[in-house]
């Protein structure tokens, strides 16, 4: 009898459509906001939902842009963020707050505004969450990776996301990525939102960190139909500043955490330094080593259909190395780190 409530209430859930608020922060977007809120117009879900748009201090016509939307659709809705408020919290964090004030859905999804999602998103998100039964959900993202660069930026953005993913079915999480994310209404507002949340330049993973303290489940959907597509870095010095900014949330994972990515980097020199001095047996066991991790890179990436990034993988495998060391060290040597078109002092 038990057995047959449980999946009574689970067959229930599945039945029930949240009422689901979509967030947008914006600042300084007027390339990007009107692909993103087109994208968000086509979604397919068959339940209520809403689309909430803030506009961060931008000096272009990005809110512009965000009233028109508001304007023809009766469920997308634009504000402005004051330059001057009561609230200790600034930046995308107090846009996503005062957001917050505003929904009226059951769960909150967050997508950034140089995202394109595919019209099932909302509705796989929730679905995701409902069968999983999880308060917290970060979809796929990557770049379109038609170009050599933004290629190597895809595969740097998926195949963490993919290892993530099959960890946080074991409930083992490392953190969450604001630009494909969701939570429900209880988890966020227990955490006490993002308008009573310490400051942070990296405010998705403050929220998911708080979350999982109070007890809150979080699973990474790796599918191709909760995949966004983000608008690439443009050149290697945006790439680099926009993750020696990630390392900021990374520093503050437990050292249990961390020891893979250190382990990774040491790795590379391990092998080099071993390779003189016992070359066969060494590099034998790295080539083979090598061929087994592409073929699992490979996995990853068809999984989510991106085949014409599987030419860049051997590429990806040589640069990934220096530019970690260099996102490293660049970290610990920066005083301020460039964040949104402002500046954060680490002191």
């Amino acid at each position: 009898m038990k057995n047959e409530r449980a999946k009574m209430e689970e067959l229930n859930d599945l039945r029930h459509l949240p009422a689901v608020s979509v967030w947008v922060a914006a600042r300084n977007e007027e390339k990007n906001l009107h692909a993103c809120l087109q994208h968000l117009v086509a979604q397919d879900y068959a339940g209520q939902w809403e689309v909430r748009i803030a506009d961060d201090g931008s000096q272009d016509s990005t809110f512009r842009i965000a009233a028109e939307f508001s304007a023809q659709y009766l469920h997308f809705h634009a504000l402005r963020v004051p330059t001057r408020t009561t609230f200790q919290t600034r930046g995308k964090a107090l846009a996503m707050g005062l957001l917050a004030q505003e929904s009226a859905g059951e769960i909150y999804l967050f997508c950034d505004a140089d995202m394109c999602m595919p019209p099932n998103w909302i509705g796989s998100m929730v679905q995701a969450m409902q069968t999983m039964r999880a308060d917290l959900i970060n979809g796929t993202t990557c770049t379109n990776g038609r170009t050599f660069f933004s290629a190597l930026q895809a595969i740097d953005w998926l195949l963490p996301q993919a290892t993530f993913s099959w960890l946080s079915r074991l409930d083992i999480t490392y953190t969450a990525m604001g630009n494909n994310m969701g939570i429900s209404q209880k988890a966020y507002w227990a955490t006490g939102g993002y308008l009573e949340l310490p400051f942070s330049i990296t405010e998705d993973f403050e929220l998911f960190r708080h979350a999982r303290l109070k007890g809150y489940r979080m699973i990474h959907h790796y599918d191709f139909s909760v995949l966004g597509i983000s608008e690439p870095e443009h050149s290697w010095s945006e790439w680099l500043q926009q993750h020696i900014r990630w390392m900021v949330g990374f520093m503050q994972l437990p050292l249990s955490q961390r020891w893979i990515f250190y382990i990774q980097l040491l790795l590379y020199p391990l092998i080099f330094s071993s390779g003189f001095l016992f070359p066969e047996p060494v590099w034998q066991t790295a080539w083979g080593l090598f061929g087994l991790k592409l073929l699992y890179e490979g996995w990853m990436l068809s999984r989510v259909r991106q085949f014409h990034l599987l030419p860049y993988l051997p590429v990806y495998q040589v640069i990934w190395w220096p530019f970690y060391i260099t996102c490293l060290l660049a970290y610990h040597l920066s005083r301020q780190i460039p964040w949104k078109g402002r500046v954060w002092d680490k002191r």
